[in-house]
């Protein structure tokens, strides 16, 4: 909305640029402002007059409309934390107050407890898997409805594993697929099993359902008995159960 055109990006100085950058909370302010200016000083197409002061009007019309559609985007995430929550997050801790709490959603405690999951991805993934999570009545049940369970096939003596199923609830499925990849950043045993994945040679996605579909297998567990997340739990627990194998090996 500042600058639609080439020219009056041109007008704007070093010091706009940096400012511009730092309240949009880029990370190298100063990198952004010397990649506009190496944009500027390459050679590019010159458009006629009359159409950049008509695709001006357009990008500023597009840019006002994006910047509607961040602001409600931001109040629909409070609101999914207020509703998985019971009550509006309050101080630097960004946690309700008791006298505040009401109605909340089953289990949103404990969604908001993992790792990589925020209000709003919290909210798409508590929201698909429903208010009864206690239909699914396995593991794999959940992880069948999420899309990451591997369908398995067996022709006589052979076994054949098709990575991924084709009947599953695709937003869940999506959504999981967002949350493997956030947890990557906050969980260390979450990194150490995609790392594993991916020497063994598959790709990314392949790896990241693999992993969505160990989180929904805790996430399962956790909903069931009405516990947060606590990682130095699951890696206690997936350590006893790793070490048969390893000895086996």
């Amino acid at each position: 909305m500042r600058w639609p055109t080439a020219a009056a990006l041109a007008r704007a100085s070093r010091e706009e640029l940096v400012a511009f950058a730092r309240a949009s909370h880029h990370g190298w302010p100063e990198r952004f402002a010397d990649r506009v200016e190496q944009a500027l000083a390459a050679d590019h197409f010159q458009p006629r007059p009359y159409l950049a002061r008509a695709k001006a009007d357009t990008i500023r019309l597009s840019a006002q409309q994006l910047l509607a559609i961040g602001q409600q985007r931001r109040s629909w995430e409070r609101r999914m934390g207020e509703l998985l929550l019971g009550a509006p997050r309050r101080g630097r801790a960004k946690q309700p107050r008791e006298e505040e709490r009401g109605q909340s959603f089953p289990g949103g405690e404990v969604y908001l407890s993992f790792p990589g999951l925020g209000d709003r991805l919290a909210a798409r993934v508590a929201g698909e898997i429903g208010d009864h999570p206690a239909q699914f009545e396995s593991p794999n049940a959940l992880q069948c409805y999420g899309g990451k369970a591997p369908v398995t096939r067996r022709s006589g003596k052979s076994e054949h594993i098709v990575s991924c199923r084709l009947a599953y609830n695709r937003y869940l499925g999506d959504a999981v697929q967002q949350w493997a990849f956030c947890s990557l950043r906050y969980s260390g045993w979450a990194r150490e099993f995609y790392d594993r994945q991916r020497a063994k040679g598959k790709g990314h996605h392949a790896a990241l359902r693999a992993l969505g579909n160990r989180w929904l297998e805790v996430l399962w567990h956790c909903l069931q008995k009405g516990v947060p997340y606590d990682e130095s739990v699951h890696v206690a627990n997936r350590r006893r159960a790793l070490e048969p194998l390893a000895q086996a090996a």
